[in-house]
């Protein structure tokens, strides 16, 4: 009798249990369907860093000997190269030209985005003034450096493949600026590494710093034969990809 007694009480007790998760199941049922994400549309994806171009700006660690560890997020200057777009530049001011003027106006246009980078004046290792204007006409990778950072040093090797190249070529330059650091520091690195390209002095920084804003290390900016900016790359960048940078600045390529 007893076994009967308890077999009824479990009986009872299922059902109820099955009966309050009916209950649940139809009150909330429609509440727990989950509906698959929506895809995502190709016109909101981004592109492939290589064919395209970042929004001014960089991620570069800032520039002293305790951060140098910091710059392996800046040992992938290939990956990212910034064109020169911007609105409400210093850039030429234009002039009235007519309506039928197409070609006029398409100059009028491109000179609107320019930018001048500005011109400097520095001192070489050998004590001679050399400014940024004394290149004008050619195309000028400005590179600012420093002989404690690690992707610098391997950078300016490739650097000086390159400068021996547009040498060669004479329509372009390396000039590699050494920041906040002082001559017998810098002539000592250059030496010992057999580095032959036109390295400047900014040993307080008012250049790399005070012109072009630059608080880590390496950058490079690809200057056009006219002055303006062509693109500027931050962090280390391969030799191939600045021989590319330099052969689209000579055939005035747009980046994007």
């Amino acid at each position: 009798m007893r076994k009967y007694t308890v077999l009824i009480v479990l009986v009872a007790a299922f059902a109820a249990i099955f009966a309050a998760a009916y209950t649940f199941y139809d009150k909330y049922g429609g509440q727990l369907a989950v509906s698959p994400p929506a895809p995502v549309s190709p016109a909101s994806e981004q592109p492939a860093v290589e064919d395209s171009v970042p929004e001014t700006g960089t991620s570069d660690s800032t520039s002293s000997p305790e951060n140098d560890a910091n710059n392996a997020a800046n040992d992938t200057g290939d990956e990212a190269i910034v064109e020169n777009e911007s609105e409400g530049t210093d850039g030429d001011s234009t002039v009235p030209v007519d309506a039928n003027d197409t070609e006029s106006r398409d100059t009028e246009a491109s000179d609107e985005y320019r930018i001048i980078v500005p011109d400097f004046t520095l001192k070489d290792l050998d004590g001679n003034d050399v400014s940024l204007s004394d290149y004008s006409g050619k195309i000028v990778v400005l590179n600012f450096w420093a002989t404690w950072c690690i992707y610098c040093a391997e950078e300016i090797q490739d650097l000086n493949i390159l400068d021996r190249e547009l040498r060669d070529a004479g329509d372009a330059v390396v000039l590699a600026v050494n920041a906040d650091e002082p001559y017998n520091t810098v002539s000592r690195f250059v030496t010992e590494n057999g580095i032959d390209l036109e390295v400047l002095l900014d040993e307080d920084g008012s250049v790399s710093a005070g012109l072009y804003g630059v608080v880590s290390f390496p950058n490079t900016y690809i200057i056009n034969d006219d002055g303006s900016l062509y693109a500027y790359i931050p962090g280390r960048a391969g030799i191939d990809l600045m021989r590319k940078v330099v052969d689209m600045a000579r055939n005035n390529e747009p980046l994007r």
